[in-house]
C-alpha cells in the first residue's frame, strides 16, 4: 500500500514536471516567433510623399522601386537596402520614365484579377500544411511528456527524439511508440 502511494506521488510530480516543460517549450517557441517577426520588418512605418521620393531619386539614393498594381503606392529600396513605402500619384504617366532615366530599377506589379485568388492559394495551402504539422508536433510532444512512463529514460529519450527529429520524430512516436504504450497500458 505504501509502495502504491509512493508511485502515485512520483507520477503526480513527474506530470507536473512534464506540464512545466511543455509550457516552457511553448513559451520559448512563441517568443522566438515574435522575435523573428519583429526583426523582419524592413519597411519604415512612415510613408514618403512622391516629392520626397523624387528628390531622393535625383540625389541617387534610390536603387529600385516596385510599384503596386493599383499604381497608388511603391516600395523603394535605397542604396543601404532599406525599404521605404511611397505614396504616388496614379495619374503620373512619366514616373516610370523618370526612374529609368535616373538608373533606378523599376518593377510594376500586374496581377490578372482572374488568377489572383489562385495565386493566393499557393501561399495558403503550404501555410495550412505547415501549421497542421506544427500542431501535430506539439501534440506528440505534450502526449509524450504527460503520458509516457518514467521507467528508465524512455520519456527523456522520446522527448529528445521528437524535439530534434521534428516532424519525423513525431511521426515515429505516433505510429510506433504510442500504440505500443497504449497496448501495454502504461
Amino acid at each position: 500500500m505504501r509502495e502504491l502511494k509512493a508511485n502515485s506521488t512520483r507520477n503526480i510530480g513527474s506530470n507536473k514536471q512534464a506540464k512545466r516543460l511543455t509550457q516552457f517549450l511553448f513559451l520559448g517557441i512563441l517568443s522566438a516567433t515574435f522575435l523573428v517577426a519583429s526583426c523582419d520588418q524592413k519597411i519604415e512605418n512612415k510613408a514618403w510623399s512622391q516629392e520626397q521620393f523624387m528628390q531622393a531619386v535625383k540625389q541617387g539614393q534610390i536603387e529600385s522601386a516596385s510599384i503596386n498594381m493599383d499604381r497608388t503606392q511603391a516600395t523603394a529600396t535605397n542604396k543601404q537596402g532599406e525599404q521605404i513605402l511611397v505614396d504616388i500619384s496614379p495619374s503620373d504617366p512619366s514616373l516610370a520614365d523618370f526612374l529609368i532615366q535616373n538608373q533606378v530599377s523599376v518593377f510594376i506589379d500586374s496581377y490578372d484579377s482572374v488568377l489572383y485568388p489562385f495565386d493566393l492559394a499557393w501561399f495558403l495551402v503550404p501555410g495550412a500544411i505547415a501549421l497542421a504539422g506544427f500542431a501535430f508536433w506539439i501534440w506528440m510532444l505534450v502526449d509524450c511528456a504527460t503520458q509516457e512512463s518514467n521507467s528508465g529514460n524512455t520519456k527523456v529519450v522520446w522527448i529528445l527524439i521528437i524535439l530534434f527529429a521534428n516532424g519525423i520524430g513525431a511521426l515515429i512516436y505516433f505510429f510506433f511508440r504510442r500504440p505500443q504504450r497504449r497496448q501495454l497500458g502504461e
